[in-house]
């Protein structure tokens, strides 16, 4: 793909993880406002309100890992003005004095952005604390007036004596905006000194952590033992500051002895080979015409207590549940707290058409005593047109309208696809996350004018006025425009899909209103500059490094005979756009076949919902036609297809009142 002149993090994204842990120790004094035990908790302004059960899911410890010391945060206390106390030997600090602080809660969190159930936690009916920012928030009006928490929980002592390894798990949930501080401290000499662990988790800004449902937790693990092992007066400390959005829950904290033998699979990934030395991420619809190799790596942590014999990253590939691709690394000893990159050295080049999967696994010679965080999985499909980086699912959104200071009319959005072998374009597919009413939007199909240095635009579709039925959570899919040049792509070249936006309203009421967005996938690696995004105000092009928009670049390809389309070319139909149209109480499709067949018509709305199937029957060849009555369809712009025994044709139509 084109390259900009910018810096950018490389993203690495993924929906299953493990986090590496790295200790830092420093230095820390700070005077705090504290709230001393017994004393009530400071007010917070988060609301809640009530939410149906959770399912729980209990983990369970295979060997080694036995508990010392478990705190549940059943804090609820019918003496306390909001409803709990704080414990003895706990203390809640407010460095700011600005009173957004930790709070004991049970039911749902609400703020600006945020509805977010109760913990799915193992103690989830004691309760949870939580920092709910967008609760304290929500009455300040624009995010320039939000106020940033600052905010700590600190523990009482614990003693570690007699445990030669230390760990703690947490059970979490939390979303952050902008360069948030989510630390996790240890101290074992009253605070003179803090080792401090990061709680991230690698999760990106406004994602929710791990890519975990509304409600639900994950698991962090931090090894505490080079400062916690063996010692009779261990504290921690959570902070959270520099926010200004979003929540954090925490329950179930407990103190855990080390696992012996706990191998962890930090991270994998596929690589597509596009020919080049850059890397070109993960692709989940690979068209047949594109068909590339893919290189495996994994990075492995010896999380346990001793050396792991036989070490290995394996990767195994399955097409219709039968294996077909099983390779290993070289097996080696991995030492404790040591981590490794690891790279398989034979390709994966899939052949045919079909859904595939990719399991990886990290493996020593004795078994795992935990062994969930050992594997991963991604599912991809080689298909006749689809080329896809991204799946079905957004993790988070984007938008332009992330920067509020200028209107946005006619901002792009868009992601790069590199040509192997020469084809036609189609059509492109967006995931549209929300829009307004008033908005209206076209699919653009752009090259890279090596001159300039920018993007320049080939095709393009329509312009589409927004549909009701597409203001939230849909693919849409529009044909591009050919012109008998641009629509060939050429190979070696790279090509964007974007999306191009207006909002038809000025700054004040498209502030207001439900601003367009973007889904973004970030559960697949893929490499920086991917995405690129166009300022009309700045009249210039910027890449993310962190999300990938879901825009899809459909191929002129119908040679999946299985679940494809089959080639309308030398077909002998020939499909007839809709006369009148727009209209309002019928219009007449016409069609010529030079054979007779059967023919269906599918009507489907913007958003690729369908609306109608309809069975007219064996059709004569020659001239042929159907009637739709506008009655039968909501005000709205429609595709039709045409299918016959071996046609398949769509136009559009647009039915007004």
């Amino acid at each position: 793909m084109p390259n900009l002149n910018l810096i950018f993090i490389n993203t690495i994204a993924m929906k299953n993880f493990t986090l590496v842990v790295s200790m830092l120790c420093f230095w820390l004094a700070a005077p705090a406002q504290t709230t001393k035990p017994g004393q009530q908790p400071p007010p917070n302004t988060g609301r809640w309100t009530a939410d149906g059960a959770i399912r729980q899911e209990t983990p369970k410890l295979k060997g080694g890992g036995e508990a010392f010391w478990t705190e549940e945060f059943n804090w609820a206390s019918s003496t306390g003005e909001l409803g709990w106390l704080l414990p003895a030997g706990w203390v809640i600090e407010d460095p700011t004095d600005l009173g957004y602080n930790w709070h004991w809660a049970n039911d749902t969190l609400k703020g600006v952005y945020t509805n977010e159930p109760p913990i799915n936690s193992t103690s989830k009916a004691n309760g949870f604390l939580a920092l709910n920012a967008d609760g304290y928030n929500q009455d300040l009006g624009h995010y320039d007036n939000y106020l940033a928490v600052n905010s700590s929980l600190v523990s009482p002592p614990i003693n570690c004596s007699g445990h030669p390894s230390v760990l703690v798990r947490i059970e979490q949930n939390f979303r952050y905006w902008s360069n948030s501080v989510m630390l996790f401290e240890v101290t074992n000499d009253n605070g003179v000194h803090w080792a401090s662990f990061d709680m991230k988790m690698g999760t990106k800004v406004s994602e929710r952590v791990g890519g975990i449902k509304a409600g639900e937790k994950v698991d962090l693990y931090l090894n505490l033992s080079d400062v916690a092992a063996n010692m009779p007066n261990v504290q921690f400390k959570i902070t959270w500051r520099d926010a200004k959005l979003y929540y954090w829950m925490i329950d179930d904290i407990t103190f855990l002895e080390g696992f012996d033998d706990d191998l962890q699979l930090v991270y994998s990934e596929a690589d597509y080979d596009n020919g080049t030395e850059d890397a070109e991420g993960f692709f989940y619809g690979l068209p047949k015409t594109q068909l590339s190799g893919f290189d495996f790596t994994g990075i492995i942590k010896n999380f346990g207590n001793i050396e792991q014999w036989g070490t290995q990253f394996n990767v195994q590939v399955t097409k219709n549940n039968q294996v077909i691709y099983n390779e290993s690394t070289t097996s080696y000893t991995l030492y404790p707290g040591i981590t490794d990159t690891l790279r398989i050295p034979t390709q994966f080049i899939p052949a045919d058409f079909g859904h595939y999967k990719v399991d990886f696994e990290a493996k020593a010679e004795l078994p795992d005593m935990v062994p969930g965080d050992n594997k991963a999985s991604v599912p991809f499909m080689v298909t006749d047109s689809m080329y896809s980086r991204c799946d079905n699912v957004p993790e988070v959104t984007f938008s332009t309208w992330d920067w509020y200071t200028v209107p946005h009319e006619g901002d792009l959005m868009g992601t790069w696809y590199r040509i192997k072998n020469p084809i036609e374009v189609s059509s492109i597919s967006v995931y549209i996350n929300s829009a307004d009413i008033l908005s209206s939007f076209r699919l653009v199909l752009l090259g890279y004018n090596e001159e300039t240095q920018s993007p320049v635009e080939l095709l393009g579709s329509e312009l589409i006025s927004m549909d009701s039925t597409i203001l939230k959570n849909h693919w849409v899919t529009l044909p591009l425009q050919k012109d008998g040049e641009g629509e060939f792509l050429e190979a070696g070249k790279s090509y964007m899909a974007a999306i191009e936006f207006w909002n038809n309203m000025d700054y004040e009421a498209a502030y207001e209103s439900g601003r367009y967005s973007l889904g973004s996938d970030r559960s697949n690696y893929f490499p920086a500059n991917t995405c690129w995004y166009f300022f009309t105000n700045d009249d210039a092009w910027y890449s993310t490094g962190d999300d990938l928009f879901m825009i899809r670049l459909n191929l002129n390809d119908h040679s999946n005979l299985i679940d494809g389309i089959s080639d309308p070319q030398n077909s002998g139909v020939q499909l007839n756009q809709n006369f009148p149209n727009p209209f309002t109480e019928e219009t007449t499709i016409g069609f010529t076949m030079a054979n007779p067949s059967e023919v269906n018509l599918i009507i489907k709305d913007i958003s690729g919902r369908t609306v109608s199937i309809r069975n007219f029957g064996y059709k004569p060849a020659g001239e042929n036609s159907v009637v739709i009555k506008g009655n039968e369809l909501e005000p709205g712009n429609y595709f039709y297809t045409l299918q016959t025994r071996d046609f398949n044709k769509t136009l559009k139509m647009t039915v007004i009142r």
